[in-house]
């Protein structure tokens, strides 16, 4: 018998059990960053790509950032481009003008949580206290409810998962990311990360160096003409997430 404190005797059976707990629900908090692998992601399933549309999803995420988003905006426009861009609370808290500015431009918002934090890192209290906070912030500034979410660096935590689920949003992630982050990232490497495009193919790139390397979004802007380029040779026109998800299956 094992002797805990108080002089509470405890069987080597509940000991373990005791022992295992604290792991166990260690391992469910982090479960759905096995989102990326079988089998997490047919137990924690989200969009990464959207199969039999002749499209790909444009994503950026981190923004709005008032350095780059008008030039950005104005790319796009000239590309005949569409976009989601999944936002971050304290960023539109900031600049609330910026997401407005997304939505006028014809582009659809998506919820990145309100701080760029890794959910598994955080309690569930506090990584449900952030999507909250965030969603709050964007439908304020909005008007529209919250219809998509990424969570910040892909992953979520089981706490993160539920409260997606029990909102009702969409999780969304990528199935091409181009890196455009890295610190050595130029056009070239960029459009060699996405790799050769196909349909239904969804797009990872930045609209903020808030949480990258500083200047990257310039990197990213210069790489978009030749992505349209490559896109259209596909026969595979920019467009947002929920353009896809609307066109699937017809």
């Amino acid at each position: 018998m094992l002797r805990f404190a108080a002089g509470v005797n405890v069987a080597p059976r509940a000991r373990w059990l005791l022992l295992a707990l604290p792991l166990a629900l260690a391992a469910a908090h982090a479960s759905p960053t096995l989102t990326w692998r079988w089998p997490g992601r047919y137990l924690f399933p989200a969009v990464r790509h959207v199969p039999g549309v002749r499209a790909v999803g444009l994503t950026f995420d981190d923004g709005p950032d008032p350095a780059a988003l008008d030039p950005l905006l104005r790319q796009l426009a000239d590309l005949g481009a569409r976009a989601t861009f999944f936002v971050t609370g304290e960023q539109v808290e900031a600049w609330p003008a910026g997401v407005r500015a997304i939505l006028a431009a014809g582009h659809e918002v998506g919820l990145h949580g309100y701080r760029h934090d890794r959910h598994r890192r955080l309690p569930p209290w506090a990584a449900i206290a952030d999507l909250r906070r965030g969603r709050a912030i964007v439908e304020d500034a909005t008007g529209r409810p919250v219809e998509l979410f990424r969570p910040p660096y892909g992953t979520f935590s089981l706490a993160t998962w539920l409260e997606v689920r029990r909102q009702g949003w969409t999780p969304v992630l990528w199935n091409r990311d181009g890196r455009d982050w890295a610190p050595d990232a130029t056009p070239a490497t960029i459009l060699a990360s996405l790799g050769t495009l196909q349909p239904g193919d969804i797009l990872l790139l930045h609209d903020s160096d808030r949480y990258g390397t500083p200047g990257s979004w310039r990197t990213t802007l210069a790489a978009l003409p030749r992505l349209a380029e490559r896109a259209a040779a596909a026969g595979l026109p920019l467009r947002s997430v929920g353009e896809l998800l609307r066109w699937e299956g017809r």
